[in-house]
């Protein structure tokens, strides 16, 4: 299972919500937890700094960058700090790390010396976003070549589990994980396949495929076809009626050019979804 967790923190309620899943994986995997937080570069070299020296002036902007780059600094000590302070509540020594530069670029770096990356659905802005899933967020999914945890804004403990499976590459990894994952904490695992175009026989035995793969990892799985003809509602409905904690499906499916013009099933759920939502390529 997982021996490194790095968790996005940027002091949003859904950084916290972040927080907590990387905290109760850790326990229950025992995993070493890292805090990430990353002083966005833009705050001071982008179109914002460009406005207020258009503002004040030159000359004073100038004076006043270095008093920018420490309120910088002195909120992400203490939202380093915080998270440090919760783990250390719960019986984990975590380890810290302030980087500065883009949000993405620099998630995307560290995340490649953690095997496992857990982050917000949204950041600081949530509340200008409504439904849609933060930019971070969605270009961390979409290229991190680690598997990503998208959190909710709030907790739930993962204890029942629901994987989709379309029996391509990328939804084997995501299944593998989320197998390895309900035998290590004792938590039940439905395979979901989608009967796209009413093929329910080809659905079906593409479901029982999947539960012999979780099983062979010792999961206590069941499997479950649904016809639908959009995947993405069709898994969230799912998660709904069974009360899963956790969503597992792969970053694409079968086919990009599809997924290109139709929109991916595993963006919607990751935008859409109340709980936890794990993306594997």
């Amino acid at each position: 299972m997982f021996k490194s967790i790095l968790v996005c923190t940027d002091g949003s309620k859904f950084g916290d919500t972040a927080r907590e899943y990387g905290l109760h994986l850790a326990r229950k995997v025992g995993a070493r937890l890292i805090g990430l937080h990353v002083m966005d570069a833009r705050m001071l070299e982008g179109p914002l700094m460009a406005d207020i020296s258009g503002w004040i002036g030159a000359s004073p902007y100038a004076a006043q960058l270095p008093q920018f780059r420490e309120m910088l600094r002195e909120k992400a000590e203490a939202i380093g700090e915080a998270f440090r302070i919760k783990s250390l509540q719960e019986g984990i020594e975590p380890e810290i790390l302030i980087r500065t530069g883009h949000p993405a670029s620099v998630i995307l770096e560290e995340s490649a010396k953690a095997e496992l990356l857990t982050l917000g659905q949204k950041g600081e802005h949530a509340d200008f976003l409504g439904e849609m899933m933060g930019s971070i967020a969605d270009r961390v999914s979409r290229h991190s070549g680690r598997p990503c945890l998208i959190t909710p804004a709030t907790f739930r403990p993962l204890r029942n589990i629901l994987a989709a499976y379309d029996g391509s590459a990328q939804a084997g990894q995501a299944l593998e994980i989320a197998a390895e994952l309900a035998a290590t904490i004792g938590a039940p695992l439905t395979v979901l396949s989608i009967a796209q175009k009413g093929n329910l026989d080809e659905a079906r035995a593409r479901a029982a495929n999947g539960v012999r793969l979780a099983r062979d990892h010792g999961a206590e799985t069941e499997f479950a076809v649904m016809a639908a003809d959009r995947a993405g509602p069709a898994i969230l409905q799912t998660a709904e009626e069974r009360d899963s904690d956790l969503i597992a499906l792969g970053a694409m499916g079968h086919s990009r050019i599809r997924e290109f013009f139709i929109g991916s099933a595993a963006a919607h759920v990751a935008a859409h979804a109340t709980r936890a939502v794990l993306m594997a390529r």
